[in-house]
C-alpha cells in the first residue's frame, strides 16, 4: 500500500489560472465585505464601472451564486493556465447543458416550477444571455481586471513555485499549509466548513490547488468527487486592512444580541408564524414584535411570505449555517497565507 506522500505525489497538481483569478475577483465585487484586504480595490472598481456594466455584473452574480458556480464546479472550461480570452472563447463553444450548469450550478437540474423568474428568462433566451455574459467578461477584463492581473501575476506564479518546492520536500506538510481548515492525515482529507467534509484518498482521482490573491478568507473548495479543487491564498506585500470586522457580520451578530430576538428566531426555526401569532406566543406587544422582525429580516436571518392579509416569517436556515462559516473566516483571516518575517 502506498504512503500518503506517494499518493499526493501522484494525484496533486498546482496550477496558476488567470481566468480563475478573474472569476474570483468578480466574487469579491459581488460581496466584498468579507474580503477585507480587497475591500478598497472592490470599492474603487465599483465606483469606476458604468451603471450598465455593473447591472450586468449583478445579474450574473445573482444567477451564479455570487460567481461561485464558476469556481466551485468541475472544470468544464479546462481553465488550467489558460489566458482569460481563451477561456471565454471556450465558454462560447460549450453545449447549452454544460453552459447552464456552469452558470446555475445545481439549480440547473431543478424542475420548471422551482425556477426563479430570472432563471426562467435566461433559459428562454440562453443564446442571448451566453453572449451577454461573454461580452461582459471581455469588457471587464480589458477595462478593469487586466491591469490588476499584471500587478499580481508575478506573486501568483511565485507562490506556485514555492509550494511546489515545499511539496517536493514533504508533500503532506505542504498540503497542510494551504489553509487552516484544510487538513490531511494518514487516511483522510478534511474540510472544516459549516459542516465537516471528510474524504478517503481512494475516493479522489485528482486534487488541484489554485493560487489566488482574492480568495481570502474563504476555504473555497470544489468538492465534485472524484476531482477536488482547493484555493491557496497569496498575500500581497502592500495589502492593508482598514476595517477589522466585516460590516455584514456585525449586523448579524447585533441582530442576535437580544434575548427576545433569539427567542423569536428559535420559534421561527421550527414553524412559520405571523406577527399576531408571535405576539400570543411571546407575550410581547405587536409593535415590539414588528420591530424585532424588521431587524432580523434586515440581517437576512428570517424571510417573510405573504398569505392574504398576513405575512408569515420563517428562519433562514442557510444564513444561520453560513454564520458558522463567516465566524471561522473572520478568525482565520490574519493567518491565511501569512508570510513569516525575514
Amino acid at each position: 500500500m502506498e504512503t500518503v506522500n506517494q499518493w499526493l505525489s501522484k494525484h496533486v497538481r498546482f496550477i496558476y489560472s488567470p481566468f480563475r483569478e478573474l472569476m474570483t475577483s468578480l466574487h469579491v465585487l459581488d460581496n466584498p465585505s468579507h474580503h477585507l484586504t480587497r475591500l478598497e480595490w472592490a470599492e474603487k472598481i465599483k465606483r469606476n464601472m458604468s451603471p450598465s456594466l455593473w447591472e450586468t455584473c449583478c445579474l450574473f452574480g445573482e444567477l451564479s451564486n455570487g460567481w461561485l458556480n464558476f469556481l466551485d464546479l468541475v472544470d468544464v472550461l479546462q481553465y488550467e493556465e489558460r489566458h482569460v480570452e481563451e477561456a471565454i472563447e471556450r465558454m462560447k463553444r460549450l453545449t447549452e447543458k454544460k453552459f447552464l450548469y456552469l452558470l446555475l450550478g445545481t439549480r440547473a437540474t431543478l424542475s420548471s416550477d422551482e425556477w426563479t423568474a430570472t432563471e426562467r428568462e435566461v433559459r428562454s433566451k440562453l443564446g442571448y444571455y451566453r453572449e451577454l455574459l461573454c461580452d461582459f467578461l471581455y469588457r471587464y477584463h480589458q477595462e478593469y481586471f487586466a491591469r490588476e492581473l499584471f500587478r499580481v501575476e508575478p506573486w501568483l506564479i511565485k507562490a506556485v513555485h514555492e509550494i511546489k518546492d515545499q511539496f517536493e520536500q514533504n508533500p503532506l506538510n505542504a498540503m497542510n499549509s494551504v489553509h487552516p481548515r484544510f487538513k490531511l492525515d494518514a487516511r483522510t482529507i478534511k474540510f472544516y466548513k459549516a459542516d465537516t467534509w471528510i474524504f478517503q484518498y481512494e475516493e479522489i482521482t485528482r486534487l488541484t490547488i489554485y493560487p489566488s490573491s482574492f480568495i481570502a478568507p474563504h476555504l473555497l473548495v470544489g468538492m465534485e468527487v472524484p476531482e477536488i479543487i482547493v484555493y491557496l491564498q497569496v498575500p500581497l506585500p502592500d495589502e492593508t486592512v482598514e476595517a477589522p470586522v466585516p460590516e455584514d457580520l456585525l449586523t448579524i451578530l447585533s441582530a442576535l444580541s437580544d434575548r427576545s430576538r433569539l427567542q423569536i428566531l428559535k420559534l421561527l426555526y421550527h414553524h412559520a408564524y405571523c406577527t399576531q401569532q408571535l405576539t400570543d406566543l411571546t407575550g410581547l406587544a405587536k409593535a415590539t414584535i414588528s420591530k424585532h422582525l424588521k431587524i432580523l429580516e434586515k440581517a437576512g436571518l428570517i424571510k417573510g411570505e405573504r398569505h392574504g392579509y398576513y405575512v408569515f416569517y420563517k428562519t433562514n436556515k442557510n444564513k444561520l449555517d453560513q454564520l458558522k462559516v463567516d465566524l471561522n473566516q473572520f478568525f482565520d483571516q490574519p493567518f491565511i497565507g501569512q508570510k513569516e518575517e525575514t
